[in-house]
């Protein structure tokens, strides 16, 4: 069979809105490669980097690989031609391919061994000419003896895979008897090299440590039969009630992620006959040092096919470069003879198919880190205007809830609209539900407007646009009493609020602005498709709805402009119960609502919160 390559729009889209220049080999493509029956490429994510000399390429590809889950892997190379061969690609000359492409067959051939690759995919990125704004693509994999061009299929999401986390402390003590920073980025340097060697003497655990994974791929201590990967999660499914198949409508909770411990192996196997009595050197004295714990967590990705000894190898080997991260954040960060303990925070920005992990030094601020943050924004393409590896954004895709005990995302899992051939936009991101009766406060009949204001915060948060915490209904009202737009007696009374009340406490609190859209009746918002489909796809924040007496929060909307039709996806805050996913989408209190659902009477003012410029 032919090679084959495939790509998610979102990620398409993200490559072709990087920020390119110059020509040659300008960064890595992330992916997975199946090999069975023929390789074939998945692309992940793109990684721009210019350091393509041999001698710094195997660094690179590590320190590129530190941030993806273990299991990704670098399998090819983003390419820029000279201007005047685009020609050649548009044409298929494959002479003049052959030509554009000859410097890269002297790196190619350092990539192979390394990767065990017999071929890697090329993304070729051009434009027509230099005035126009639009990238274009095409796709080649290269091996030792040709290019060949080859199509690309694009899909909307990717495949399920295994996922798996593999958490640890691993305790290190380092002297700080030197004098200068650098004397002790020594030390550090030394510690670094003695855990990176003991890392093949790492083992990993299942089921509280009754099933051990080592080298060369053995469990050892079970009694479950386990022959694959296949079977491990067969196993965790069955455990824990889940089926084993995915269907849309149980799709509505986070993919369930093996949980792995990782241990320390102390005994080892002799590799040969002979055997030395040990040395031991005990020095008597007082010396200074810092004792701390690096915080190993690490996430894999694999395929059921994965086999026991692959597996090893791909957990070992996340390890090895999230410890390498770890002690580069420790020696980045010390100054003035201070260590900064680093943290793991995992993301998954919307618009990338893998999830990203970044090490950051505790105890530094946003605005201290805006400069690391940057830099890694051009490393994976990601837009410069949406702070999407902030800490307040972190780890959420990993949970049922978000702080608190709050659901997120409630409409993951829902049913398609009931509108044929429209344009569906949804709201961006993660936000938490709020409704009646949360937090042990009565707020049934009063609150509505409150609990979509609340909701709208959370988006805010979940995004990293702010670190405040989601204000509480006196929060609320005091802010609307400290900028004059009510009396003292507000604060703490049952009284409800409106849209123009929740735009002024989103400025006020968290500085986003607002833009409105405002219908004399319910049976006018069949005029506000378009609208909401630019605001989602632009903004993608949720909406707050205010109508009569009733307020609810906006997720959505689909709309046909060939035939009018329009449907909204719907957040209700008037329920009172516990926190049911299955009974909040069976009910309808988180669902796609007609213009039915609508009072055609009624005024409806509509609150689109604007995301700020920030990164």
């Amino acid at each position: 069979m032919a090679t084959t390559v495939s790509i998610s729009k979102k990620t398409f889209r993200t490559v072709t809105n990087g920020q390119w220049s110059g020509t040659g080999v300008q960064g890595y493509v992330v992916g997975d490669v199946n090999k069975n029956p023929s390789e074939s490429f998945s692309i992940s994510c793109v990684w721009q980097s210019k350091i393509i000399e041999s001698s710094v390429l195997k660094e690179d590809v590590e320190s590129c690989l530190s941030h993806f889950p273990g299991g990704k892997n670098v399998v090819g190379f983003v390419f820029l031609p000279s201007e005047r061969s685009v020609k050649n690609l548009i044409d298929n000359d494959q002479a003049g391919i052959d030509r554009e492409f000859e410097e890269a067959f002297d790196t190619y051939s350092v990539w192979l061994e390394p990767l065990c690759l017999t071929q890697v995919v090329i993304l070729c990125l051009f434009r027509h000419s230099p005035s126009d704004r639009e990238w274009q693509t095409m796709f080649f994999v290269m091996n030792e003896e040709s290019v060949t061009k080859v199509d690309c299929s694009f899909s909307e999401e990717v495949k399920p895979i295994i996922k798996m986390r593999v958490r640890a402390g691993i305790d290190i003590t380092v002297s700080t008897e030197s004098n200068t920073d650098d004397q002790l980025k020594s030390a550090l340097d030394y510690e670094l090299i003695r855990l990176q060697n003991q890392c093949g003497n790492f083992v990993f655990a299942f089921e509280d440590n009754t099933v051990i994974l080592e080298r060369p791929g053995s469990f050892i201590g079970s009694q479950l039969g386990w022959k694959s990967c296949r079977d491990i999660v067969k196993y965790y499914n069955e455990k824990d009630g889940r089926p084993s198949g995915t269907k849309k409508k149980n799709a509505a909770q986070p993919q369930f992620i093996i949980p792995v411990s990782m241990l320390h192996l102390i005994t080892i196997e002799p590799k040969t006959t002979l055997q030395y009595a040990p040395i031991i050197q005990h020095h008597i004295g007082t010396f200074q040092s810092t004792s701390l714990s690096l915080p190993i967590d690490v996430l894999a990705e694999v395929s059921e096919k994965t086999s026991f000894t692959e597996l090893f190898s791909v957990l070992s080997r996340a390890v090895y470069r999230q410890i390498t991260a770890l002690f580069n954040c420790l020696s980045l960060y010390t100054q003035e003879h201070k260590l900064h303990t680093p943290e793991v925070f995992h993301f998954k920005p919307h618009c990338v198919d893998t999830s990203i992990t970044l090490v950051y030094p505790k105890g530094t601020t946003e605005k201290e880190l805006e400069r690391e943050r940057l830099i890694l924004h051009n490393h994976l393409c990601l837009p410069l205007d949406q702070p999407l590896l902030r800490r307040g954004s972190a780890g959420l895709f990993l949970k049922q809830t978000a702080p608190g005990g709050y659901l997120l995302n409630t409409h993951i899992g829902l049913n398609d609209p009931p509108v044929k051939s429209a344009t569906v936009a949804l709201v961006e991101g993660y936000y938490s539900y709020h409704h009646y009766m949360q937090d042990r406060f009565d707020d049934d009949k009063w609150g509505c407007a409150y609990r979509s204001l609340q909701t709208i915060c959370s988006w805010f948060k979940y995004q990293g646009y702010t670190e405040r915490d989601i204000p509480t209904h006196r929060e609320i009202q005091q802010a609307l009493y400290d900028i004059g737009d009510k009396e003292q007696k507000f604060v703490g009374s049952r009284q409800w609020i409106g849209s123009f009340e929740v735009s002024y406490v989103l400025d006020h609190l968290l500085g986003v602005t607002s833009k409105f859209l405002t219908v004399g009746s319910g049976a006018e918002l069949t005029t506000t498709g378009q609208d909401l489909i630019n605001h989602f796809q632009k903004q993608g924040t949720p909406i707050m709805i205010g109508g009569g007496v009733l307020a609810h929060t906006i997720l959505g909307v689909a709309y046909s402009e060939v035939t009018g039709d329009i449907s909204f996806l719907i957040l209700d805050p008037h329920y009172t119960g516990g926190e049911d996913i299955k009974i909040i989408q069976d009910k309808g209190w988180c669902g796609w609502k007609d213009m039915s659902f609508w009072n055609k009477t009624a005024h409806y003012n509509l609150c689109l919160p604007q995301k700020p410029t920030l990164i």
